[in-house]
């Protein structure tokens, strides 16, 4: 089975029970690899649906201060595009009773790393590593025809955004090239900033939601919280939580002595995870 196929039927099934989700986004390298390991392994645990993956940048203008410090924190530590790329091995090779195999990994860059390397290089790589998913956060949909022919040949799932300002023409565009899912902007703005799913941006996602037919939507930018999570789900499958959750993370690791750190990390997970889970229906 491809990773595009897994990403699909596992995001499919969750839509044919008329189950949501979240997905939560994780910083590589953000307290070191061994945390990020310890994270994703939390996650696989909990089973949710995916998570996003981030490949740390000097530069992340889509972000906002919570994600712009993990990534100088990562950046800090030394991690680089081949140091994400072991974390992903590690992460797929698993042990003993570990459950990363199966978890849909979306990696989020920057399109700088990758056109460094080349499309065609950078992305086999990343899906060699483990990657069921491409997100690029500043590669415009017209610009996009490499990243998007690198993927689908490589096997991995190209995913694109689309926001309240996306036009119609654009917005189906966005949908037809997008496997595994759809990302909705909720709101303007970078990520992180705390603003309501008012009534103009719910209309928005119900828009998209019957724009992309029967392939998944997920809504990310400014949820922080059980509520946040409720409003996104209203016309969308998947609730991505980055910014809040990375500093939760951040915040029990730093504060964690060295040999409880990975312990922290894993508990903090679980402990967020759980009071958002409270804002999924049913």
């Amino acid at each position: 089975m491809s990773a595009v196929d897994k990403l699909e039927l596992r995001l499919r099934a969750l839509r044919s029970t008329g189950r949501k989700g979240i997905a939560p986004y994780v910083t590589a390298g953000d307290g070191g690899s061994a945390v990020t390991l310890a994270v994703l392994r939390e996650l696989a645990d909990l089973d949710v649906p995916c998570v996003e993956l981030g490949l740390p940048f000097s530069d992340p203008i889509a972000d906002g201060p919570l994600l712009q410090a993990a990534n100088d924190r990562a950046l800090a530590t030394g991690t680089t595009f081949e140091e994400v790329l072991e974390i992903l091995s590690r992460f797929r090779r698993g042990g003993p009773g570990e459950m990363g195999r199966d978890l849909p990994v979306i990696v989020m860059s920057y399109a700088n790393p990758l056109v460094r390397r080349g499309w065609a290089n950078a992305v086999n790589a990343l899906a060699r590593a483990g990657a069921d998913g491409l997100l690029v956060a500043d590669l415009p949909i017209e610009e996009a025809g490499a990243m998007h022919a690198a993927a689908r040949a490589a096997g991995i799932a190209p995913i694109f955004f689309v926001a309240p300002t996306t036009s119609e023409q654009r917005t189906t565009t966005a949908i037809q090239l997008s496997r595994g899912f759809v990302y909705a902007i909720g709101r303007l703005g970078v990520t992180g900033a705390r603003t309501e799913l008012d009534e103009p941006a719910q209309a928005f996602l119900s828009r998209v939601r019957r724009v992309a037919g029967g392939l998944p939507v997920a809504v990310g930018f400014g949820i922080t919280s059980a509520e946040d999570v409720s409003a996104a789900l209203r016309h969308a499958d998947l609730a991505i939580v980055g910014s809040a959750f990375v500093e939760h993370v951040h915040q029990a690791v730093s504060q964690a002595v060295a040999p409880r750190k990975l312990d922290a990390a894993r508990l903090a997970t679980r402990e967020f995870l759980q009071v958002l889970a409270s804002g999924v229906p049913g």
